[in-house]
């Protein structure tokens, strides 16, 4: 693929170029960080993720590899050096995983922008910011095909739950308000990402080889500025919840509730779905997915995967095991689908806030998906017609199976039981080789392996 190399001649001729280094200690103050080989109660990480050569002896234990970094950003030396795809966003983490609910502090609000396809859009871009109609960014990073717009927050914002999920809406909003055609030949299908993307290193490889540049256009920003851009359902309100409730309180006045976030542990606005969700889903990408649409039906595979319960893993081989299979729909050359790609559209198995209606997947990868009907009714009593049909079904003898077939829950507690023994037996080895090694489907062997982890 091809870079938009005009781009960067814009940028270069009208901005100030901040460097690599230069631009992530912008973004991650110096202390704001932990030290490397310290641990410190309220100091955190970012993470950045690189995709590896698939040649390469690591691949073929992972596609994609961590990497910390910490407040002196001595690791951003070697992956500059990197001739790799890399991500990393402007967002601190505990732990090792980049998932949300790890996600500690949020230094800068990033929005992609692509479809950018001559100068006069670009200028209109600027136009649109100079006048007002656009809020302008702290940086803008030249992608290659594209570019990133950073809006760095005066102070971070921490990642409380409402203020993700408020700040999420925001995002959504104001990249469809940046896609516009005057901006964007794609304002038809903007590219909505989660939160927590990944984006491409400043000081890294481009899909055509080059390296991504960054730029300093204005200064830090409030979220009460970035709130004047978009209607006032979707602004950011609040930074802070507490309840004058007590948890014993809360769980007799809403049992559901207390139920499904508490003892579950569900995040808010989430659903949980079988894994037949999921590989139906998986079927439905391999028969149906056409070019403008195979990035969104990667993504919506990994939002279905968090739904399902599914172990990212398992996800991972899957997705891009569909590489060759995607890229071989390309009509235009500089259109390829390529790891780089999915790596990115998997972004979305880190978000544990992200809902997407049936309607946007359905727009997103242009892939039918009927709807169950209830006739408007509300789902208890939808369930209770259809758990009193079955019944009458079943004394007038017309339903001759009620239940799983004969035996089924003898084999599936006779595999959990191979399974774990197995994990016990082997624990420095992975779900992929029990699967080689006990000949249970991978499919099993995940789902089993997912419930020793939560059991241990």
């Amino acid at each position: 693929m091809q870079d938009r190399v005009f781009i960067r001649e814009y940028l270069d001729t009208y901005f100030d170029e901040v460097e690599p280094k230069e631009f992530y200690r912008a973004i991650f103050p110096e202390g704001e960080l932990e030290e490397k080989g310290l641990q410190v109660q309220g100091k955190y990480n970012a993470i950045a993720v690189e995709l590896l050569p698939p040649s390469s002896e690591q691949q073929r234990k992972a596609p994609a590899r961590r990497c910390f970094v910490h407040d002196g950003l001595e690791s951003l030396d070697e992956l500059l050096e990197s001739d790799n795809f890399i991500i990393l966003s402007p967002i601190s983490y505990a732990g090792r995983s980049r998932s949300s609910q790890n996600a500690r502090y949020i230094y800068a609000l990033a929005i992609d922008l692509d479809g950018i396809t001559d100068i006069g859009k670009l200028q209109n871009l600027f136009h649109q910011i100079e006048i007002g109609y656009l809020p302008k960014p702290t940086f803008i990073v030249w992608s290659g095909t594209g570019v990133h717009l950073y809006y760095q927050f005066v102070q971070p914002l921490p990642c409380y739950k409402n203020v993700v999920a408020q700040l999420a809406d925001l995002k959504t909003e104001l990249t469809k308000k940046i896609w516009n055609g005057l901006v964007s030949e794609l304002a038809e299908k903007p590219q909505i990402e989660s939160l927590f993307q990944g984006f491409r290193l400043v000081g890294g490889v481009t899909k055509g080889g080059n390296r991504t540049k960054a730029y300093e256009i204005g200064g830090l920003i409030e979220v009460d500025y970035l709130n004047d851009f978009v209607p006032e359902k979707h602004r950011v309100k609040e930074y802070a919840y507490k309840s004058n409730l007590t948890l014993q309180e809360a769980a007799k006045k809403y049992p559901e509730w207390y139920d499904k976030r508490i003892i579950n542990k569900q995040p808010r606005g989430t659903w949980q779905a079988n894994r037949a969700v999921y590989d139906w889903w998986l079927n439905e990408l391999k028969a149906k997915i056409v070019v403008g649409h195979r990035y969104y039906g990667v993504m919506v595979l990994a939002i279905y995967a968090k739904k399902c319960g599914i172990d990212y893993d398992e996800l991972s081989d899957d997705a891009f095991g569909l590489v060759d299979m995607l890229d071989d729909l390309t009509v235009e050359p500089q259109n390829r689908f390529t790891r780089e790609d999915v790596l990115a559209a998997l972004e979305m198995f880190n978000d544990n806030y992200i809902t997407f209606p049936i309607d946007s997947i359905s727009a997103l990868t242009a892939i039918h998906i009927e709807k169950n009907k209830r006739n408007h009714r509300k789902q208890p009593l939808h369930l209770k017609i259809a758990r009193n049909t079955k019944a009458i079904l079943k004394d007038a003898g017309e339903l001759k199976s009620d239940g799983r077939p004969k035996g089924s829950k003898n084999k599936s507690q006779k595999n959990r039981d191979v399974v774990q023994q197995w994990r016990k037996d082997n624990p420095y080895k992975s779900a992929k080789e029990c699967v080689a090694a006990t000949g249970i489907s991978s499919a099993t062997v995940y789902r089993y392996w997912k419930i020793g982890e939560a059991e241990q």
